[in-house]
């Protein structure tokens, strides 16, 4: 838990509800949603490709 104004208390998911909205935008995120539905095979390991979409994915 963490506290907000006036020493409330934020339960984790809205603190992570509200840490998504601000920043990972929901057309950032299809953005994200799209390219990896198109992605095709190319020069990059496996690993290369998780490693690329794991560093824009938080949920």
């Amino acid at each position: 838990m963490r506290l907000g104004p006036g020493g409330m208390a934020i339960p984790w998911e809205m603190f992570k509800r509200e840490f998504l909205i601000k920043y990972f935008p929901v057309d950032v995120k299809n953005k994200n949603v799209v390219e990896f539905m198109e992605l095709k095979q190319g020069n990059m390991t496996v690993a290369d490709y998780a490693v690329k979409f794991e560093t824009f994915v938080l949920v």
